[in-house]
């Protein structure tokens, strides 16, 4: 079975609960305030299980299909953590990256590239553009939530959560 199949089995309705593999007790702490990530990821399958798999964690996402509409949505909503493909049509991970950093406000914003380039040439490039971390494709659910409740425990450290999760309107909206 692939990992993307375990995925989205262990993030099945009937299968959460069943679930027999164990999440750190960090991510499971009730009193864990929400965080709020963004993936951009061209394969709803991978999408949607990275999506469960967050939930899980109470880790609200959203999920862009294509760089453009990722830039468009990082740049009026706020979010802790981007979940982001490199390969993928139009504009790449890195160009998005790229974007990403030139956005008010989001020059610091963490980055996890979720890839299926294992190369070492392309983890290079992630980290010279500030990547939180690097996940190679197929990864196991628990590899995800490892990296992700690492990352936004550092950012809790650094800077106090980003409270202002309120939608600015899109340029021409009423």
């Amino acid at each position: 079975m692939s990992s993307l199949s375990r995925l989205l089995r262990l993030c099945a309705p009937d299968a959460r609960r069943a679930s027999t593999t164990p999440a750190p007790a960090s991510l499971l702490a009730a009193n864990r305030s929400r965080s709020y990530a963004l993936i951009i990821e061209d394969h709803p399958d991978v999408a949607e299980a990275m999506r469960c798999a967050l939930e899980q964690m109470r880790v609200h996402a959203m999920i862009a299909h294509d760089g453009e509409t990722g830039l468009q949505i990082a740049a009026v909503m706020h979010f802790d953590l981007v979940l982001l493909d490199i390969l993928m049509p139009r504009m790449n991970g890195f160009e998005v990256c790229r974007a990403l950093r030139k956005l008010p406000g989001l020059h610091d914003l963490p980055v996890m590239f979720v890839s299926c380039l294992t190369d070492a040439e392309a983890q290079t490039e992630a980290a010279g553009l500030g990547a939180a971390h690097y996940l190679c494709k197929p990864f196991e659910l628990f590899e995800l939530q490892a990296q992700v409740e690492r990352i936004l425990s550092a950012e809790a450290q650094r800077q106090p959560p980003r409270r202002d999760r309120a939608v600015k309107r899109l340029p021409g909206e009423v």
